[in-house]
Parts: structure tokens; sequence; C-alpha cells
């Protein structure tokens, strides 16, 4: 058997969202002769650039419109084939191991079966929590099925820290370790923070979800109470969605652009501003585990982060350790405000921050993460 791997993944380039944007980073660093992709194609984005000698990646589903209604069906009903094309993509390419992503359910598992059957090694990499997010009768069934899943597996891979210290905690004797969000994008040096424009324009970057939509929604209030601030949302997130929960007001604009303009983009504003959810409707330990993966590219970015997050969060504990954002961990609006006028009229701090974030960035190069992803699956 070769020593070739299937990276599994619903979201994969051109998709814009956070699974996307890790996998995108993540497979340009091996070659085509060892890795191959397999995932859904997404509606309505433009082709994505990519170069003949990184790996292959072929859409083995059909994406359909986050507005339309019936996502779900529409990837349930597609499940039988997709896991035939993955099955087949395995035993053609003579795959000697699969890496599946999760936050979808119908990959991982289909990335359990095709490893089942085809005999190659399994490596979940989970971006969110199984178990723990779900309820009721959804979550009886998640716990048989990892509990399959982890049997199967020859290592488990994690999006962080955060949720590696609560997989150790929960499920003793698991081999686990954290494969994290990586970049490949040079980072800025030496240059000096230009002075902010009036208005000052803030920036929030990625997608507006139950992850961090209280936070969101408090950032807007607090942007509105201070005095010459302006917000951009550069988001994937439909544009009526943010409409209905009434976060696009006057002195509030939405852009979307390709991912390879996103960190570009991020320069143009002078504050950049960090949400992660302090409620909502995910599980507590999402809230507590999760690192966003828009906080890469807050880091490299070259402009200061203010982030909104909680105390109990991993997010808030990175930040702090690091001293790369002002964190305000209260659900407090006045708080908010007070960040913002701190930011605005503390160069000092300003310089400090963004000069930190950039020596953080250095753990998130794309060569070392796959390196740690190489020692494991003996590519050779």
């Amino acid at each position: 058997m070769s020593r070739r791997a299937l990276l599994l993944s619903r979201d994969v380039p051109p998709a814009t969202t956070g699974s996307a944007v890790i996998v995108g980073n993540l497979v340009k660093q091996f070659r085509r002769d060892e890795m191959i992709v397999a995932g859904e194609r997404p509606i309505g984005r433009p082709p994505v650039s990519w170069r003949a000698e990184w790996p292959e990646i072929s859409y083995v589903a059909i994406g359909y419109p986050l507005t339309w209604r019936g996502v779900r069906w529409w990837r349930l009903i597609q499940l039988p084939m997709t896991f035939l094309k993955i099955l087949y993509l395995a035993r053609r390419h003579r795959c000697s191991a699969i890496i599946t992503v999760f936050p979808t359910g119908i990959y991982l598992f289909a990335g359990y079966l095709a490893a089942t059957f085809s005999g190659a090694r399994l490596f979940p990499y989970l971006h969110n929590t199984f178990v723990e997010n779900r309820r009721g009768v959804v979550k009886r069934i998640a716990t048989v099925a990892q509990k399959l899943i982890f049997a199967r597996s020859e290592h488990v891979f994690v999006i962080s820290d955060g949720m590696l210290d609560l997989y150790r905690a929960r499920y003793p004797g698991l081999k686990c370790s954290a494969l994290v969000h990586s970049f490949g994008e040079i980072i800025p040096t030496g240059d000096a923070l230009p002075r902010l424009k009036k208005p000052t324009d803030f920036l929030i970057c990625g997608s507006i979800n139950e992850s961090c939509r209280d936070a969101t929604e408090r950032v807007c209030e607090a942007l509105r109470q201070a005095k010459d601030a302006r917000l951009t949302f550069l988001t994937g997130t439909p544009k009526a969605h943010l409409s209905r929960r009434g976060l696009l007001r006057a002195g509030v604009d939405y852009e979307t652009v390709s991912r390879d303009e996103v960190v570009g983009k991020l320069r143009t504003a002078d504050i950049v501003i960090l949400p992660h959810g302090f409620v909502g409707a995910e599980a507590p330990e999402e809230y507590e585990t999760i690192f966003p993966t828009r906080t890469i590219e807050y880091l490299i970015c070259g402009r200061p982060i203010l982030a909104h997050s909680p105390d109990s969060s991993y997010l808030t504990r990175f930040l702090r350790q690091h001293e790369c954002a002002l964190v305000v961990d209260e659900p407090s609006v006045s708080r908010l405000v007070e960040a913002i006028e701190r930011l605005r009229s503390d160069s000092r701090l300003r310089e400090a921050l963004v000069g930190n974030a950039l020596k953080a960035a250095e753990q998130f190069r794309a060569t070392h993460v796959a390196h740690a992803l190489r020692s494991h699956l003996d590519l050779g």
C-alpha cells in the first residue's frame, strides 16, 4: 500500500468557512503524490486558484445555498453516493491513511466507514467537540458513533490546546494531540502603525453564528455609542442574516472578499475586533474550547486586536498569555466602550499588542503544523 493520505472535509476551497481555510492552508504543505482532498463543491463561489503541485481536490458532493431551506436533507440524500465516492478514492489511490474533519458528522462517519472498508489508518481531526455539543437522542447516537470512531482511530487531532485539555480529562487513554490552525502568508515586520483615521475604522472578520452572536451584538452597540467609529463586517454570512439581527445599521458596512484578500483587507482597518460568545445555542464546552479561525488572520494582519471573550474560554487564556489583544471578559457594553476609547487614545498600547501578536503567530506557521501531521502519517 502506498503512503498516501486522503483528507475528507465537507468544507474545502473555494468555500470560505473556517474549516475550509484550515484545510486549504494545511494541504498546501503536501505534494500531490502525498495527499488527495475530498469534499463538497460550494455553490456560488468562484473557482479557487490552485497550483498543479498541490494535492488534488475531488468534489464528492454538491453544495446547497445556505439561504434555502432543506440543506440538511440535501446532504443526507447525497450521503450514500458521497460515501461510495470516498471509498472509491481511497481504494483507487491506495491510501494508507484517512484524515476526516469534523464539524460535519456526515464526513466524520463516512471517513470511519471508508477506513474500515479500505483498511486505511483513521485520523479524526475535530474542529469542535462532537458528543459534548449534542442533546437528547442525537447525543446518545453521537456517543455510540464516537466510541466506534475512537476505537478505530490510530490518533485523534483536535484544533486547540483547550480541546486537548478537555479530551484528555474525559477520555483517558485516548491518543490525542492538538493540530492547530495554520497560515502560509508572510508575517509583516517593521511597519509602523498608521495614524488612526477619522472616523476610526473597526473591522470584524469571519462567520457570524452562535459561537459569537451575543458578543457581536454587544460590540455593535458599543460602537454605536462610541463617537467617530465605523464598522465593517468582512464575512461570508449572508447579509440578510445580519440584517435580521439588527447588526447592519448606519455606519456599518458589509463586504466579502476572496480568502487570498482577507489579511490585506484587515490591514485597511485601524482596529480589528474579535468577538467570542459568552452564551448561546452551543454547549458550554464549545465556548470554553474553540479557537476561532479568524484569530490567526488577526494575529498576522499588523493591526491591534480588541477581543470580547469570556474569562472561562481558552481563547481568552491564549490572548492573555501572549498579551496580544486588549480583552473585555465581561458581557458589558460600557466596558467595551471604555476599551474602544483606551485603544484609540494609547498608541503605545496599540504598538505593543501588534508586536506581541506577530510573535504569537509564529507557532501557527503552516510548515510547522504540517510537520506535526506528517510525523503521524508516515508518508516518507
